[in-house]
């Protein structure tokens, strides 16, 4: 009763106007709020925390944390006022720990600095799944203008919401919509989440009218029926708009018994046989696993056909182990996909007599068990075995796709073997038995390479050949390039010339238009006037104050879907791309933004320079110049790297664990962090774009030992240092863009071609901008 009382008081009384009506008996329209200027409580005269909350606001919440921290070592000893804005910093970079050292206790925290410090240790709470309803309430209790109780409305009703007072949550969220008009389509919807009645859900839903709000009316029904324990009703929500996978999670919530547990495991079994995307069929096996149902032969087939496919090695590997025990033999491409599954959880003899079973079918099935078992000899350390039996499949005349694989990885290792020679005719054996082989253009590529250095003439004609056979593949426009230098070498200057103008002119924005544009002695051709940023459209900057007021109540899942609206309406129309992808990166979705961009330019956009600017954009300007100066860096090779690495959203985290915008691990950021003298250390700082620039460049600068050219640098910032010594024995690898295209891993081949590409056009875009900065 307590809080549905709390939350009438808080939905009227906090203003007037909220609760008033107008002369024909309807609510009156509140005034509209002003959140542009943000809710901050205002300081107390103090000099310290003046210059720390000025970086705060700046958006560099390190460097504030770094000047606090002495006089905050002991909270206590401190300033309201300092202790206030610590927590602020802390805050900005996810230090949640850190904000409830700095304020909890703090005896002034519900009479002095309008209730803020509340307000940030329940959103610690919030953001640390814990209770935070208590600290919400104080927080609303001490806010002293509209624009913090509204905002403060909205936190309290989070941490209902969060503690299943469902009632009281939907009562703060619906007297917040009344007043935050940017957000009251969302907040409606929250509202309708957490209401149990269908008739008072159906009434708050009606009242949604804008997009992208109105898609997500299903949803809401789905996800407030399945709050209310209706499993059936929020699975027939959940199908109506295309979500099977939510729709079987909430049929095993309804599955009291064995029979419905064995139908539901049924549907999820014929679901992930039609094959749906990877993250669909990863929900539906951990909605499996929660079932516990015993499943037939050809169950267990299908799951562990699906499990493999979408990367699931332990329940593929169930699955194939208990079909493998029934009576009926598993047909040979399961067992080739079983023997996968082994070889991903390191069971590697287990696949090897597999491999060695289906080695004699005759087919591409037999031939590409042939090769893995080639590759798993390879893994095991037996070199000499493995090349013995690489051999033996490129012999095979039943298995094109087998024997071509086989015959580029013999290259590859003849290479490493330093037998040139030898790799030189196992690619052209290659190209003469497997002309239209997928491997074909790049084995032409690479015959090509090997005899740059010692027959140049012909180097040239065999990578025109390439060009001529196949015009469309990736590999062709490097093949362009490196014929033009091949011609250089064998004295046809002029030839050279005209190609690489044609590169530079057709091809700006790749590594080889780059280079071609280098080998003229020039720069990247860019767009060389025109304002730099784009025409504003209305609606979209509606939509962008809409994005902005969610981020600042906390609601992150609906300001996605709002950005992913956005990024839709630019995508069908090059007219606006350009204006919406900055919008994008204003907002704080700078990847989605870029990818835009880069959509656009790639359908043949004109290359604009606003276009440009979003495609290879830079944010966090001051950190980046003061990070790469610090390390004697050229801020457009770092703003390459981090445009590569992730894209520059700074909560970018990898498959590996790597975080942030210059994607450090932990524990290497760890170890920099210590030798730098941080004041404090929590993994979540790699996310904050000054320590992610700071610690990436001091770890990429540990690399580059040869300051005008970072190609080895690169490739060992993406694939290790050991690894780039073992490729610095390959051919022709004293000169860079050699030595790049014979990177064997083609993720950090593509890597170092795309920062070194980067690097160019940020140079040419930026440099005048990051010039005068320095200036300063």
């Amino acid at each position: 009763m307590r809080q549905v009382t709390w939350s009438i008081v808080v939905g009227c009384a906090w203003a007037s106007a909220a609760c008033a009506q107008s002369t024909d008996g309807r609510p009156a329209a509140p005034p509209p709020l002003d959140l542009a200027h943000g809710v901050g409580a205002a300081l107390p005269a103090d000099p310290l925390a003046a210059r720390a909350d000025s970086l705060v606001r700046a958006g560099r919440p390190w460097p504030a944390t770094v000047l606090l921290a002495p006089t905050l070592r002991t909270p206590n000893g401190a300033s309201a006022a300092v202790r206030l804005v610590g927590a602020r910093a802390a805050a900005a970079w996810r230090g949640w720990n850190e904000v409830e050292r700095i304020l909890r206790d703090a005896p002034w925290l519900d009479s002095e600095l309008e209730g803020e410090g509340r307000e940030l240790l329940a959103r610690a709470a919030l953001e640390r799944n814990l209770p935070a309803e208590d600290d919400a309430r104080r927080a609303l209790a001490a806010a002293r203008t509209d624009p913090q109780r509204a905002v403060r409305l909205v936190l309290l009703a989070r941490a209902l919401d969060r503690a299943n007072a469902r009632d009281s949550a939907a009562a703060s969220y619906a007297g917040a919509a009344a007043r935050i008009a940017e957000a009251g389509d969302w907040l409606r919807l929250r509202a309708a989440g957490v209401t149990a009645d269908s008739a008072a859900r159906s009434a708050l839903l009606a009242r949604v009218t804008m997009e992208p709000a109105r898609t997500r009316v299903a949803w809401t029904d789905a996800q407030a029926r399945e709050r209310a324990g209706d499993f059936a009703g929020a699975a027939r929500s959940y199908r109506s708009v295309g979500a099977e996978p939510a729709a079987l999670r909430v049929e095993a919530l309804g599955a009291r018994d064995d029979a419905s547990r064995a139908a539901v495991a049924e549907r999820i079994a014929a679901y992930l046989a039609r094959g749906p995307q990877t993250a669909d069929a990863r929900v539906a096996l951990d909605v499996l696993e929660t079932l516990h149902a015993t499943l037939t032969r050809d169950q267990e087939l299908r799951v562990a056909r699906a499990a493999a496919d979408a990367g699931v090695t332990a329940r593929a590997l169930r699955g194939f182990q208990l079909a493998a025990t029934a009576a009926a033999p598993m047909d040979p491409k399961d067992q080739l996909a079983y023997a996968g599954a082994l070889v991903r959880s390191g069971r590697q003899q287990d696949a090897i007599r597999i491999y060695e079973q289906l080695e004699s079918a005759k087919g591409a099935l037999g031939g590409a068990a042939a090769y893995q078992h080639a590759r798993m000899l390879l893994q095991s350390g037996r070199g000499a075995a493995a090349r013995s039996a690489l051999r033996a499949v490129a012999s095979r005349s039943d298995a094109e796709d087998a024997s071509a694989a086989a015959l580029t990885l013999l290259a590859d290792l003849q290479v490493d073997d330093g037998d040139l020679a030898g790799a030189a005719r196992s690619l052209a054996e290659l190209t003469r038995r497997f002309p239209t082989a997928e491997q074909a253009p790049l084995a032409r590529l690479h015959g090509g390479l090997l005899a740059f250095g010692s027959d140049p003439r012909r180097s040239a004609a065999m990578l025109d050949s390439l060009v001529a056979l196949h015009p469309s593949r990736e590999e062709a426009l490097p093949a362009r390039y490196w014929a033009a230098r091949a011609l250089d070498g064998a004295g046809r200057r002029d030839d050279a010339m005209s190609r690489w103008r044609a590169i530079a002119s057709g091809s700006p924005l790749t590594y080889y238009g780059v280079a071609s544009a280098r080998r003229l002695g020039g720069a990247v051709q860019l767009p060389p006037s025109g304002a730099d940023t784009p025409t504003r459209i209305a609606a979209v900057d509606s939509a962008a104050q809409r994005i902005r007021v969610l981020r600042l109540l906390g609601m992150d899942v609906e300001a996605s879907f709002e950005v992913e609206a956005l990024f839709d309406r630019g995508d069908r129309n090059a007219a606006e791309a350009a204006a919406i992808a900055q919008t994008l990166i204003d907002v704080g979705f700078p990847a989605r933004g870029l990818r835009l961009a880069v959509r656009a330019l790639d359908r043949g956009a004109p290359m604009s320079r606003p276009l440009l600017r979003a495609a290879f954009p830079v944010l966090h300007a001051d950190a980046l110049v003061e990070s790469s100066g610090t390390m004697g860096l050229d801020p457009a090779l770092v703003a390459g790297l981090i445009r590569q690495e992730s894209t520059w959203n700074p909560d970018a985290v990898s498959r590996a664990g790597a975080r942030g915008l210059m994607q450090l691990m932990p524990s290497v950021g760890a170890s920099i962090a210590s030798g730098r003298g941080y004041p404090l250390w929590n993994p979540a700082l790699l996310f904050d774009p000054d320590v992610s620039m700071q610690l990436g460049t001091r770890h990429l600068a540990s690399s580059l030992n040869d300051r005008d050219d970072p190609t080895r640098a690169l490739a060992a910032y993406n694939a290790g240092q050991s690894r780039v010594a073992r490729w610095s024995r390959r051919p022709g690898a004293s000169d860079p863009e050699q030595f790049a295209e014979w990177i064997p891993f083609v993720e950090t081949r593509d890597y170092v071609r795309a920062v070194v590409r980067n690097r160019a056009v940020y140079s040419g875009l930026y440099a005048s901008d990051w010039n005068a900065s320095r200036a300063r």
